[in-house]
């Protein structure tokens, strides 16, 4: 995410001539979401029986009660969490929050919904609602039906928060009508890993970290929950 901030920055900063500019902004946010998309969904090698077998971690958190446990995943840094509920994103969303942008309708009916919580700074968190389905024993999903930016008030500004407001809409049309599914290996106690595939079963190496965790964890408010990734250290070296 850090790396597409980055490139949103550049294009944003980099001066057009009036007469051109609204074309020109335009085409470089198609060849900028072009570009996402063909980065997140770079494929990699086909792997046989990607889709047989695994963790059924939905199945493990329906078990313990899906209105009593929610995943927790732990994602490049960041603590985003998903909950299986067939409700609406403002049903979880705490009241103080404010919705700076939106996507999609909140009241379509899905199929086995789930809920994302992701938070993309301190200041700014995505919030999305699509239907999961199974391609034999892996979970499949194909497009957005509702997401909301919601903005945290009184949270101090950080570097590249100007520019999310434009990388939410990217996000959403770098993934449209793709469909991305994945594989779960682990268990309760250890936690999930989690594989991203095409429907084919070409791996997708840049969705798929082997530092990601999914576990199952209590319900509890989202705001208590849910922790933006560490920022970046001075020059970009690693954390000591």
């Amino acid at each position: 995410m850090r790396k597409t901030l980055c490139l949103l920055a550049a294009l944003l900063l980099a001066p057009l001539p009036a007469a051109a500019q609204d074309q020109s902004a335009l085409d470089e946010f198609r060849a900028a979401v072009a570009q996402m998309r063909a980065e997140l969904l770079q494929p990699g090698e086909r792997v046989e029986g990607w889709d047989r077998g695994g963790a059924d971690p939905d199945a493990e958190l329906r078990a313990l009660g899906a209105d009593r446990y929610y995943f927790l995943n732990r994602d490049g840094g960041a603590l985003g969490v998903t909950i299986l509920t067939d409700r609406p994103i403002a049903d979880f969303a705490p009241a103080g929050w404010r919705i700076a942008d939106s996507y999609g309708a909140a009241g379509e009916a899905l199929e086995t919904p789930q809920l994302d919580f992701m938070p993309f700074s301190a200041r700014y968190v995505m919030a999305s609602r699509a239907r999961i389905w199974k391609q034999n024993d892996a979970g499949c999903w194909r497009n957005i039906s509702h997401a909301l930016l919601y903005e945290i008030p009184g949270t101090a500004p950080t570097e590249g928060d100007e520019i999310i407001p434009l990388m939410f809409r990217m996000a959403i049309l770098a993934l449209e009508d793709q469909t991305v599914c994945s594989r779960a290996d682990g268990n309760r106690a250890g936690g999930y890993r989690t594989r991203f595939f095409l429907p084919d079963g070409r791996s997708l190496p840049h969705l798929s970290s082997p530092d990601d965790l999914v576990t199952i964890v209590p319900a509890a408010p989202i705001e208590r929950l849910i922790r933006p990734a560490p920022p970046a250290p001075p020059g970009g070296a690693p954390p000591a």
